[in-house]
């Protein structure tokens, strides 16, 4: 595993499902995508995870909106690095294949679910057929593109796929590797978070890896610092929580990022700036 003295902060401002009805601060459109991206890169976050909405605030794969939710981050003259989700949302119409669409847009990471799914909402199953093949279809399209792919794992095995992605050469080093903990009351077969589960998680890591933990709801703040105290990265926002604490919704993504950055700086972690983080990960710079 490599160790690094900078934090790289992600942060997640919306996700594909939940709503205003839940957090009224919730982004939807791209110009509030923008908003809530520029204001927790002021509070240090140097990567944004994005997933697009339509009009109607329903999740889509259409790289225009994509295209639309970037000119406006860096029309603010944002250099946070842009990762765009290739998740197709939740919705029964949707199939994977559509979330290979986020890549037309050509962002400098996507997000990339291993292992296939069965996702929980509101009652009804939902099966996402993240199969070996097709998650080679879609890192041989961004490693053919130099875009660099987030490996996000759900449970153990997800860790055995992730070697056989390696000795394939579909992936370029350093390898990064997210992990997702606290989701097993949406998602069939995900874990809860632990601080045992997530040492066992860094244990599996390969070499020449590195890693970002990101826990759902409740789980969100200790899973962070834990990731933060073994070196570790760190991913927070309201795809993955709504609340600041018990009782109490999140005012803004900056918000939570701004948290998770203080305590980093006590812990002698300085968040990276999005250079910095593209230095770390391999990124190209963007173009002066």
């Amino acid at each position: 595993m490599i160790m690094t003295d900078k934090l790289i902060i992600c942060v997640a401002p919306s996700g594909s499902f939940m709503g205003k009805d839940v957090n009224p601060n919730i982004p939807i459109q791209p110009n509030e995508i923008a908003e809530e991206v520029y204001h927790a890169w002021n509070e240090g976050a140097s990567i944004a995870h994005i997933h697009a909405r339509d009009k109607n605030g329903m999740a889509t794969t259409d790289p225009e909106v994509y295209r639309e939710i970037g000119f406006e981050i860096r029309k603010k003259g944002c250099d946070i690095v842009l990762q765009y989700s290739t998740s197709p949302g939740r919705e029964f119409r949707s199939k994977v294949e559509e979330g290979l669409r986020a890549i037309e847009a050509s962002p400098e990471m996507i997000s990339v679910d291993i292992g296939v799914h069965v996702n929980m909402h509101k009652g009804a199953e939902k099966l996402f057929l993240w199969t070996r093949s097709f998650v080679e279809r879609v890192l041989q399209e961004a490693y053919e593109k130099d875009i660099k792919p987030e490996l996000e794992i759900f449970n153990p095995g997800g860790m055995e796929e992730v070697n056989v992605y390696i000795e394939k050469g579909l992936l370029k080093k350093p390898y990064w590797i997210g992990f997702v903990l606290n989701m097993q009351r949406t998602q069939q077969s995900a874990v809860r978070y632990t601080p045992k589960n997530l040492m066992h998680y860094v244990d599996l890591l390969p070499p020449d890896s590195m890693f970002t933990t990101m826990g759902i709801a409740e789980s969100e703040l200790p899973a962070v610092i834990q990731s933060i105290l073994l070196g570790g990265h760190a991913r927070v926002g309201f795809e993955d929580n709504i609340m600041y604490r018990k009782g109490v919704l999140a005012e803004s993504n900056a918000q939570l990022v701004a948290r998770v950055a203080l305590i980093a700086k006590e812990l002698g972690r300085n968040p990276a700036s999005p250079d910095e983080a593209r230095d770390l990960l391999g990124i190209s710079k963007l173009p002066k």
